[in-house]
């Protein structure tokens, strides 16, 4: 329950305040923390905005600045949480609640990950739950959601569709986004495929600008270490300030580490959380420094209070069509924008190519420089290169088409050639099998229906088989 739903002369207990930046501060400074009671005074005539009486004094709050802050549901025992969690002393003409004294029992986790990467067979795991899966992109089309309990959490997950990136391209891409900026999860569960870590990198860069908690799982584990690959995951978890932890979602391996590292990011004690900026280079961290200055506006707060400012400069300078939309409805919208594409500019002349492609550039930069101190491929075991030599030589412009009409003659010959031989074997079984039936039945409709019909377009079609089968092996 969200505060703004409390009706006046209702009284709750806060359960979290959420948003980010100066509103987090200051709401908190306010009095505005887990185990607080609040209560509402009156409303404006217009219903907005609302004065809560909380720790003994008056505050008045915007309804989109208290729907940041969350409320204990009706169904949990407020006073037995808090006893349970007492360390000290309180006077009991007090209404204060140190924070040491309250521990969130409900923690919001969304499931983001590129397409096959493992995530819902993770989320099935532990929600119980059977959610399609499939070796397909866009398999899961829309979210999932399901609730369990762990160490005295109340774990609610949501599976989201799977993405490459937080774009906004395509209906998935938006979705997910738009989803972790409205709903605002606690803890961002990054699911990536550790096999192809590299692609799978590209979409956590995206959570991270987005300045909130995300734990890593890196699945199908036991598949890298098949491979021979010798990987310093815990040197790269450092350098990005993500907490990872190796799993095997189809064999239920890591799961459990899963939600424990979950559960210390939420509470704040993770040895390793914490906020990085990835370096785009001079030009481009110029660009998005002066487009953020700008977004922080004092009058911009319903969008800042949200929004990571340095999310919405970067995807203003990748001309993104969504955060265009946000900032638009902002009081400095054309000042934002002007700039924007003012820089836009910049860097496109600078590096004479869209700002779009820098970034993704400047992206992979980060990512190769990283795995190149932490990830070391073995050798005699590089499947991705061999493939990657293969792909560069039958899909090149001028060889393609050769080794195109080159692969179809091969399939048409061995086709019709190597199935001519079985087609004749089978050819000889069905006449022997016939002349054989012919002998023991009379001529007549009976004799025409069982070797004419029934043997003959059975065979007639059999022999066809081998010359089917060839076919579908090559395809």
């Amino acid at each position: 329950m969200k505060l703004s739903e409390l009706n006046q002369g209702q009284k709750a207990v806060i359960s979290k305040v959420r948003g980010r930046g100066a509103f987090r501060r200051r709401i908190m400074e306010m009095g505005f923390v887990g185990g607080q009671e609040v209560g509402v005074v009156k409303r404006a005539p217009l219903q907005d905005p609302i004065e809560y009486s909380i720790m003994g004094t008056e505050v008045s709050l915007r309804e989109r600045e208290a729907e940041l802050i969350e409320l204990f549901d009706e169904e949990n025992n407020v006073e037995q949480i808090l006893a349970s969690e007492y360390h000290g002393t309180k006077d009991e003409n007090s209404s204060y609640i140190s924070a040491d004294r309250v521990r969130e029992k409900i923690i919001k986790v969304a499931f983001v990950g590129n397409p096959n990467c493992g995530k819902t067979t993770i989320f099935n795991i532990v929600s119980g739950l059977h959610e399609r899966v499939g070796n397909y992109s866009g398999v899961t089309v829309d979210a999932k959601t399901a609730t369990f309990k762990k160490d005295g959490y109340k774990f609610d997950i949501t599976d989201l569709p799977g993405t490459y990136s937080l774009t906004a391209y395509s209906p998935e891409e938006l979705y997910v986004r738009n989803f972790i900026l409205d709903e605002m999860p606690d803890v961002v569960v990054n699911v990536v495929d550790v096999t192809n870590i590299e692609r799978n990198l590209y979409l956590t860069t995206q959570l991270i600008d987005m300045d909130i908690k995300v734990v890593m799982a890196m699945n199908m584990f036991d598949e890298f270490e098949k491979s021979g690959d010798e990987f310093d995951w815990e040197q790269l978890s450092g350098m990005m300030g993500i907490p990872f932890i190796p799993t095997v979602g189809s064999k239920k391996i890591g799961i459990d580490k899963l939600f424990e590292r979950v559960i210390d990011v939420f509470e704040d004690r993770d040895p390793v959380l914490r906020h990085i900026h990835i370096n785009y280079g001079k030009c481009l961290e110029k660009s998005i420094r002066l487009i953020q200055d700008e977004i922080k506006s004092p009058d911009n707060y319903e969008l800042t209070d949200r929004i990571s400012t340095r999310f919405l400069a970067v995807k203003l300078l990748e001309g993104d069509a969504d955060a265009v939309d946000k900032v638009s409805k902002c009081s400095t919208s054309e000042a934002i924008l002007n700039l924007a594409e003012d820089r836009k500019g910049r860097i496109e002349n600078y590096f004479k190519e869209s700002s779009e492609s820098a970034i993704t550039n400047a992206k992979y930069g980060y990512i190769n420089g990283a795995l190149k101190e932490t990830l070391k491929k073995n050798s005699t075991f590089d499947r991705l290169r061999a493939t990657k030599v293969i792909d560069d030589i039958i899909t090149d412009k001028l060889y393609s088409f050769p080794f195109f009409l080159f692969l179809m003659w091969i399939m048409f010959q061995a086709t019709f050639y190597i199935g001519s031989y079985p087609q004749e074997w089978l050819e000889s079984i069905v006449s022997v099998f016939g002349s054989f039936i012919s002998r023991f039945l009379p001529q007549g409709i009976v004799h025409d229906l069982v070797i004419d019909g029934i043997i003959g377009g059975v065979g007639g079609v059999l022999v066809f088989l081998p010359n089917i089968l060839i076919l579908f092996f090559f395809i």
